[in-house]
């Protein structure tokens, strides 16, 4: 858009005579903001930089260093021959009393064979007054559908629309290491080194929050991120924070941490502790709490529905009694009554079916019978007593056996005498009625 007041006309004017970014910049630029990566196949590897092959004995353990262009490398185990990297990365300048943060993007394309192919062009300036009001110049961030691309003329840029409020908000990997901020700023730790924030938010909070003003200090970048959108943990967890300075210990994946500490709160452990919260390997630790807390919440879950089994078994005793000892085989299958909740429990976990977790044992109108050949349970049966038919007939997954035909052909051929007990049942309760 044009400028529209006097402010924005003096921004743009300074903007367009800024100097462009220079070659010691752009070069710190291609080996700080990019991963340097190799491809290794099962014959060779190739260096993404250069494009160079070598042998694969010089890979250990996922690394390598290209012989050709001497670049340390990160390998992955690939086929592919063609790479794209994007990357976002900013220098700071002060320019009369405005803090400008130059936000600039930067493409590397590789292919094997081939050097890789760099594209670095300027994409937004974040112009910043003492007072936190900010005037945007740069290029038109297009970010509908799944198109994210910066183009059009350098010109005064507004925040605009529902959807895409933060459109013009660029997080930087990193800061040039001559970047300039002001005083005021710096002294709270603001400088090239600032991760986890961007500038205008790390302005705008960490004067009024000593607790983010320490982190910032001390380089605790990822709790610093946290911080941003999970406040609470970082005022939960500050005491433990402060033990972690105090050890020079670096909380790299903050989401992990805290899930840690959650779990040392569950185990009723000091939080105080450098033992505990300083653990030299977190994810390690962390699966290894994780794990015990499943046990033990297993074992709760076990002797609760150890409990509710007991409780509902007595229930099922009355229902079906009378269908308890009901059996009947040919030469390679036998079906039975289920005569206990645990029954229903048992088969449902070995044939892995919701025979159990969806109740059958409570619906009074449902006899549930097993079928099994060489004594190991093929199929469960249900049978609807006030129609005399069976309703179902699964096996493993809900599948049918291979015996399917048999045990179905097997049960229609004795309904008789499933009826004979349902009728002797009712003929008791009418004559206790009398």
């Amino acid at each position: 858009m044009k400028p529209t007041n006097k402010l924005q006309r003096r921004v743009l004017e300074l903007s367009l005579n800024l100097p462009r970014i220079d070659s010691t910049q752009e070069e710190w630029a291609y080996k700080k903001c990019l991963k340097h990566e190799g491809y290794a196949n099962k014959s060779i590897a190739f260096c993404l930089d250069c494009g160079k092959s070598f042998s694969l004995d010089l890979i250990k353990r996922k690394r390598a260093e290209c012989p050709s262009c001497q670049t340390k490398l990160s390998i992955e185990n690939t086929r592919k021959t063609t790479g794209k990297q994007v990357n976002y990365f900013a220098i700071a300048e002060i320019v009369e009393e405005f803090q400008v943060i130059r936000n600039f993007e930067l493409y590397a394309y590789y292919k094997k064979g081939e050097p890789v192919r760099y594209f670095l062009h300027e994409i937004l300036q974040d112009w910043i007054l003492p007072t936190f009001k900010k005037v945007m110049v740069g290029r038109n961030h297009n970010v509908q559908g799944y198109c994210d691309s910066w183009g059009g003329d350098w010109s005064i840029r507004k925040e605009n629309g529902y959807y895409y409020q933060n459109k013009y908000e660029v997080y930087p990997r990193l800061y040039h290491p001559k970047s300039k901020f002001k005083r005021e700023y710096s002294k709270y730790g603001i400088s090239y080194k600032l991760q986890g924030l961007t500038f205008l938010q790390a302005i705008k909070t960490i004067p009024d929050n000593p607790k983010l003003e320490t982190l910032l200090k001390t380089k605790q970048y990822n709790l610093l991120d946290r911080s941003y959108s999970y406040g609470s943990d970082i005022r939960r967890f500050w005491n433990s924070i402060k033990i972690c300075i105090r050890n020079k210990y670096k909380v790299k994946d903050a989401s992990m941490w805290v899930d840690y500490l959650d779990l040392l709160v569950y185990f009723n452990k000091d939080l105080r502790n450098k033992k505990y919260v300083c653990p030299s390997n977190l994810k390690k630790e962390h699966d290894r709490l994780v794990e015990k807390k499943r046990n033990i919440t297993r074992k709760q879950k076990l002797q609760k529905q150890r409990a509710d089994i007991l409780k509902a078994d007595k229930l099922y005793q009355e229902q079906k009694k009378n269908f308890f000892g009901l059996k009947f085989s040919d030469d390679q299958i036998t079906i039975q009554v289920l005569e206990s909740v645990k029954d229903f429990l048992d088969e449902g976990e070995l044939l892995k079916h919701c025979l159990f977790a969806s109740g059958y044992y409570k619906k009074p109108d449902s006899l549930i019978l097993s079928a099994r050949h060489a004594g190991v349970p093929v199929e469960t049966i249900e049978v609807s007593l006030s129609k005399m038919k069976i309703v179902q007939s699964r096996g493993k997954h809900n599948q049918a056996s291979e015996h399917n035909k048999r045990i179905k052909k097997l049960l229609k051929n004795n309904l008789n005498l499933i009826n004979k007990r349902k009728n002797h049942e009712e003929q008791k309760i009418q004559k206790t009625a009398v």
